[in-house]
């Protein structure tokens, strides 16, 4: 069996202030591509039958003290939808910088705990 296919689906920055919407979409795309190339057994340029992942901020909070971003996930069977599981949660606090630098570091070590979860279900649960 070859790689895994994985789709970097959709990613929903609504619940972030709107000033940091597109900053955190672009880092969760960043950070789920950074951990699926980084996995072996799994490829998101490679199309075929396999998983879209789904992040979303559940919650985003930028205080002048520092930043904490709670994420939540979903994957889904591609390419014919069907829902694995919507449990994946992550979260990151961060002090002492920027808010866009800490958004990104926020929502990268947050991604980088949800993989360490999806990655096994997916190898788990994979259809040759």
């Amino acid at each position: 069996m070859g790689d895994i296919y994985v789709e970097i689906g959709p990613m929903d920055a609504s619940k972030a202030p709107k000033q940091y919407a597109e900053k955190a979409k672009a880092a969760m795309k960043k950070a789920t591509e950074a951990a699926v190339k980084a996995a072996s057994g799994f490829s998101s340029d490679k199309k075929g039958n396999g998983y879209t992942l789904r992040f979303k901020v559940a919650e985003m909070k930028v205080e002048p003290k520092g930043v904490s971003v709670k994420l939540s996930g979903e994957i889904v069977r591609y390419p014919k939808p069907e829902m694995v599981t919507t449990s994946l949660t992550g979260g990151a606090n961060g002090n002492g910088g920027a808010p866009d630098s800490l958004i990104a570091d926020c929502i990268e070590g947050a991604v980088e705990s949800m993989m360490k979860k999806a990655l096994p279900v997916m190898k788990q649960q994979a259809r040759p």
